[in-house]
């Protein structure tokens, strides 16, 4: 299964390219990225919620660093709470798991900060993984996807995002679908077998490759 992968990889996407990768510094940012992409289109829905947080609270510039966690949960209590944020703020009431976005944003700020998480660096360096996702996934909303394009954003360049586009060309690639879990194994392997080849490449990379083209095409 995974030379078949690997082989379908090769053949079909310039694995050297350049791609399409958004640089956060911001973990609200992050948040808000990972939270209103899922289940939704990336440059028509998500794009548009991060710039208008970012022209809200931070000078317009979405790689700012100078929003904390702590700072979007004030941002949201003073606009009056999530309902009033996503109206006015974001402008945006999408949901999720019959969930406003923005509540579920609001819910992984509170459980971050519970764990004395407030900034990207607090984020990155949290010395125990499997307690940071356990508090993200206890978040309704948040499934494994939601989980690794949180923690991608966050720049973890060893994770995929197991959307839609990523189980398309999985499917394509050997003929069935598989698990979320197994997508994130079968990239990992993956990964390592090319990068005999491609020393630059990550899983990371691997995922926006792909996820660049699908997206494009469908």
């Amino acid at each position: 299964m995974i030379e078949t992968f690997v082989n379908y990889c090769k053949q079909n996407f310039d694995l050297n390219g350049a791609l399409y990768a958004e640089t956060y510094y911001s973990l609200p940012i992050c948040l808000i990225g990972c939270v209103y992409s899922l289940r939704a289109k990336y440059f028509l829905v998500c794009v548009p919620v991060v710039k208008r947080y970012a022209f809200a609270y931070m000078g317009t510039n979405c790689q700012s660093a100078s929003d904390t966690l702590s700072d979007f949960v004030k941002h949201i209590d003073e606009a009056g709470g999530c309902g009033e944020f996503a109206e006015k703020v974001l402008k945006n009431k999408q949901k999720l798991s019959g969930r406003l976005k923005t509540e579920i944003c609001y819910e992984l700020a509170q459980n971050l900060l519970a764990l004395n998480i407030n900034t990207l660096e607090d984020f990155r360096n949290f010395p125990n993984t499997a307690i940071l996702e356990n508090a993200i996934k206890m978040v309704k909303g948040i499934g494994q996807a939601g989980l690794n394009y949180l923690f991608m954003l966050a720049g973890d360049p060893n994770r995929c995002k197991p959307d839609v586009h990523i189980h398309h060309c999985v499917k394509d690639a050997l003929g069935k679908d598989i698990s979320d879990s197994e997508c994130q194994e079968l990239f990992t392997s993956a990964v390592a077998l090319l990068k005999k080849d491609y020393p630059s490449l990550t899983v990371r990379k691997l995922d926006g490759i792909i996820w660049e083209k699908y997206q494009a095409h469908r």
